[in-house]
């Protein structure tokens, strides 16, 4: 099928081609079908002292099943905290009501339990270098809500702030680095997971504040400030390679970088999107294509968020360009689907947006699953409902 614009029906081409997007008309089902569950900010599951909480996530397990899903990302650390029994890390306080406060069993062990009564894989969604959520507080003042536990807490030292104010670990100290190590070891050890997520959140997206950032650690060094920051990012993501898979080998580790790895120029390898677009080589400092050459991750999940149609990142040229980086490597590929923008205005208003995006992407090879944010998408009765019930005929449906 030749794609056209919902809106104006006007033919959909590859980026500054003439050269139309045609989508497949059978869907070919891979074998990793995934959603994230997102915990920070309670967006898709309340604290523990809503009496609800595990009839919801039966609901969100049940819900897997009816979208022939076989995997979760769930989120166990959103703010230098823990949904799990730690030494290193207090209890989180979008999980407890109360950072440090102690819940009344191991619900994380209870959820893998029900997850794998229904053979669905739970991989541990963890952001290794975010301590707020939001910027509202002054450095002293969120500290003085965290538990003594806290890593920040006890070594304010190794804070930085965002230019929102938000307050993140610095990589570049080495007890950081070996702190979310440990904390990726003990998670591996105590508990039953299939593996170990990162997100995109690595060197904040709004940039670092002049007086709290990394140059003191800088200062020492004899590269430049990109190359130093990307190998602090290089020697965490290889440290917890390294740990998992010496305690339990069968865990995967997988990482999600933002979309856009870097633009495509006569000088620079790269998808075929705008010069303009954000890159996350230069603004997260997240050096993805060093990872899979380096072979210490398991799988990448690149979120590429935008529709067919978008004006300089379009969903067909970033996901050919995933599968170029992955072709003869050891690193399976799973795309991961902005499907909590259905309803939106513009293309995603098409409810086969997603629909169309998961079909393109399986045709290829390369392409080894499908991921989608977030979980409160699938029981959405409002605006994506409709693509969301066309996304489930699809999943449901297997040509293979």
């Amino acid at each position: 099928m030749k794609l056209v614009k919902y809106s104006n029906k006007e033919p959909v081409y590859y980026y500054n081609t003439n050269k139309q997007v045609t989508i497949p008309n059978t869907y070919k089902e891979k074998p990793f079908r995934a959603m994230w569950v997102s915990n920070v900010a309670n967006i898709d599951l309340p604290t523990l002292d809503d009496p609800t909480y595990k009839q919801q996530v039966l609901t969100m397990l049940d819900t897997c099943q009816r979208y022939n899903l076989n995997a979760i990302f769930f989120q166990v650390r959103t703010t230098n905290d823990a949904f799990y029994a730690s030494k290193l890390n207090p209890y989180s306080r979008f999980f407890t009501g109360e950072e440090g406060k102690k819940p009344p069993f191991d619900v994380f062990a209870w959820i893998i339990k029900e997850a794998h009564k229904r053979h669905i894989e739970v991989h541990a969604w963890c952001n290794p270098f975010r301590i707020s959520f939001d910027g509202k507080l002054s450095i002293e003042d969120y500290l003085a809500t965290c538990d003594d536990l806290n890593f920040a807490k006890q070594h304010p030292d190794t804070i930085m702030l965002d230019k929102k104010g938000k307050l993140i670990l610095n990589p570049g100290d080495k007890d950081v680095r070996d702190f979310i190590v440990e904390s990726m070891r003990e998670l591996t050890t105590n508990y039953d997971i299939d593996g170990i997520h990162f997100d995109d959140y690595f060197y904040p997206y709004s940039g670092l504040d002049d007086r709290y950032d990394d140059h003191n650690e800088f200062s020492a060094q004899e590269k430049t400030l990109g190359d130093f920051r990307r190998d602090n990012i290089n020697q965490t993501m290889q440290g917890v390679y390294k740990a998992i898979k010496k305690e339990k080998p069968q865990i995967a580790f997988g990482i999600s970088p933002f979309g856009i790895w870097k633009n495509q120029t006569k000088e620079n390898y790269g998808s075929h999107t705008d010069p303009k677009c954000s890159e996350s080589y230069y603004n997260q400092y997240a050096d993805t294509l060093a990872w899979i050459k380096g072979d210490y991750v398991d799988y990448i999940v690149p979120q590429i968020y935008w529709e067919f149609g978008h004006h300089i990142a379009p969903f067909a040229d970033i996901c050919d360009f995933w599968c170029d980086v992955c072709k003869a490597t050891s690193t399976k590929l799973y795309i991961g689907h902005g499907a909590y923008r259905l309803g939106n205005e513009g293309e995603f208003s098409n409810p086969l947006e997603i629909v169309d995006q998961v079909k393109y992407a399986n045709q290829k090879d390369e392409v080894s699953g499908n991921v989608f944010f977030t979980y409160k998408t699938f029981i959405d009765k409002d605006k994506a409902y409709d693509g969301m019930q066309a996304l489930k005929k699809l999943l449901l449906k297997s040509n293979t």
